[in-house]
């Protein structure tokens, strides 16, 4: 029975898929109940107005919200923006007939002011940063909740000019009214002291937008300035708009000023979507044009200029670690993170597998622009991870190559054994060989006797000949090695060894020959390495065991030694050894100590 598992990664892609799509779904039909109920109960002429106005308030911030909540990073401006649109979405009753139905969208429309600011100071992060900003948004939800709230249960009738409702003269009661008649300082006290604040506290949203603009990056200035000047215009059309509203409710001019202040909102959501599209477009100009960098292997140089100039901070750097606590910066030169964060300078840590990996020394200004930094931090991270996989492969081929190199130094000088052997040995035998059945041809002519003696003689020296050519081959490739595998040729060497020598084998099954030389010769230059090394060893064992990979153990007890000594000045057997294991895609350890004895343990991955 098999199971599948999916990836966190993928289930919170999917759910975040599903979340958009039912959010878009949902916002969809809010909207077009809205412009719906607006159009079909709107005042004559006015219907079709009302309903693009509506269509606008409700629809844009929906399209705003639905996009960023689709983006990692802009969930939680996104779902306030989806919020917005939902709320506004009630101003549609102010519409309706109905006393209450209406009175509800009368006061849904004083619920702009508050989700409108909001959206201003959290804007683009989703949340209120800073002392004065958060003490603003108090301040309007406290005037909301006192002055426009708070008069609802006080006031008649609600103001007839508003962009919110078509109707004029004959517009239903307020249901919330809960006195036998409205209190006279609701409209000479009250009103104008509510509109006069609303305007001040927009005129102020305005100002601190500036001032955000005027602290903040070229990126970060892109986003603002929009909103900015939005917000600006927003705050003069309202304020317009009262003056009007209490010189002539009815006039052209005032229904006007109404329509501009209103279109406003819907602008600004559009600044808000071409903000988060504007961003979108930079962070993949950005990733693409380091992705090349790092293709085209530009150097961590050339990197970090093309990190800063997007950015727009020369002086930012990029460090990498270089050990534990030390890091190195785009010039390969050693760098002080603490020192690095003076005179204002910002640090944004990628992390590689839990630790600091990648460090980058930016701007204070630029830490808004927190999704493009985390985005180039893991760019440049994985950058760095490339360059590290570079400078292994690098060392794995120079200590392929060099492994290739004595490999090729061990057979030249076995195949000049060779050589020498067949020269001194069989070569000067069979010479000899030659030259005697010469003589004993010409002995056979004139001496039969001794001519056939003779011969009896040469056979002997064949013999001697063969067994010589035996031994010989035998030194190159072992017939019992090739009769009967790795554990019986290993047992036909340690019946001749004067240590004794305990071979254990499980599972082991015959293979290629390049493996069962490798092992074979790896196992014969251990024991020969503890009879010329170790005199003091009263036992070997040599364990080889076969599941997945084929593992071999080969332990003494002799007075063992130290492998990084004996590597650097005399290990040409040890080298040996690791050399024929990588051969075969294997690998081996030495592991010793000075009067511990040594254990020798390899492994040759199989299939």
């Amino acid at each position: 029975m098999s199971t599948s598992t999916i990836p966190l990664a993928a289930t919170g892609r999917v759910t975040r898929t599903w979340l958009v799509a039912g959010l878009a779904a949902t916002g969809a039909a809010v909207c077009a109940l809205a412009v719906t109920f607006v159009v079909h109960n709107s005042a004559g002429d006015a219907a079709a107005a009302r309903g693009i106005v509506t269509l606008l308030v409700v629809g844009l911030p929906l399209v705003a919200g639905v996009y960023a909540i689709g983006g990692r990073h802009d969930v939680r401006f996104g779902a306030a923006l989806v919020a917005t649109s939902f709320a506004w979405s009630l101003t549609a009753l102010g519409e309706s007939p109905d006393s209450v139905a209406y009175s509800i969208g009368r006061v849904s429309g004083w619920l702009v002011f508050p989700w409108l600011i909001y959206l201003m100071l959290a804007f683009p992060v989703g949340r209120i940063r800073g002392r004065l900003a958060r003490a603003m948004f108090v301040a309007v939800a406290a005037v909301l909740a006192l002055l426009f709230l708070g008069s609802a249960p006080f006031v008649e009738d609600y103001p007839p000019s508003t962009p919110w409702a078509t109707c004029r003269d004959h517009c239903p009661p307020n249901a919330f009214l809960v006195l036998d008649r409205e209190p006279a300082l609701m409209q000479s006290v009250v009103a104008p002291l509510r509109e006069s604040l609303a305007v001040l506290l927009f005129a102020g949203v305005a100002v601190s937008l500036a001032r955000r603009w005027r602290a903040a990056t070229p990126l970060r200035r892109r986003a603002i300035g929009p909103v900015m000047l939005l917000s600006g215009v927003s705050a003069i059309l309202l304020a317009a708009f009262f003056v009007a509203r209490r010189r002539s409710p009815d006039a052209d001019a005032t229904v006007l000023l109404g329509i501009l202040w209103s279109l406003c909102i819907p602008a600004i959501a559009a600044a808000f979507l071409a903000e988060l599209l504007q961003r979108r477009l930079l962070l993949g100009n950005v990733l693409e044009r380091l992705g090349t960098l790092l293709s085209a292997d530009a150097g961590p140089a050339s990197f970090r200029d093309a990190i800063a100039g997007a950015l727009r901070d020369p002086g930012l750097e990029v460090l990498v670690t270089d050990g534990p606590a030390r890091w190195r910066d785009s010039r390969g030169r050693a760098a002080d993170l603490a020192a690095a964060t003076a005179n204002g300078r910002n640090v944004t840590l990628s992390r590689d597998d839990g630790a600091p990996g990648v460090a980058l020394v930016h701007d204070s200004a630029i830490v808004a622009d927190d999704e493009i930094l985390r985005a180039v931090g893991t760019l440049a991270l994985a950058g760095l991870r490339h360059e590290r996989m570079k400078s292994r492969l690098a060392a794995s081929l120079s200590q392929l190559a060099t492994s290739r190199r004595r490999i090729a130094r061990a057979a030249d000088v076995e195949r000049a054994r060779i050589e020498r052997d067949l020269h001194d040995g069989a070569q000067q035998r069979l010479i000899a060989l030659r030259v005697r059945l010469s003589l004993v041809e010409e002995l056979l002519q004139s001496d039969p006797e001794a001519g056939a003696a003779a011969v009896v003689e040469l056979g002997e020296e064949v013999d001697q000949t063969l067994d010589e050519l035996r031994a010989l081959a035998h030194g190159v490739y072992p017939s019992m090695l090739r009769d009967r595998g790795i554990t019986e040729a290993l047992r036909g060497v340690a019946a001749q060894s004067p240590v004794p020598v305990r071979i254990q084998a499980f599972g082991l099954k015959r293979h290629s020959t390049d493996i069962d030389t490798a092992v074979y010769f790896t196992c014969l230059e251990a024991l020969q390495n503890v009879i010329k090394h170790a005199p003091t060893a009263t036992r070997v064992r040599i364990t080889l065991r076969e599941s997945e990979v084929l593992m071999i153990d080969i332990r003494d007890d002799g007075p063992g030694f130290d492998p990084k000594s004996v590597l650097r000045h005399d290990g040409d057997g040890l080298r040996n050894m690791r050399d024929r294991m990588e051969a075969v895609g294997g690998s081996l350890t030495i592991e010793s100590a000075p009067g511990q004895g040594t254990r020798i343990l390899a492994w040759v991955p199989l299939g």
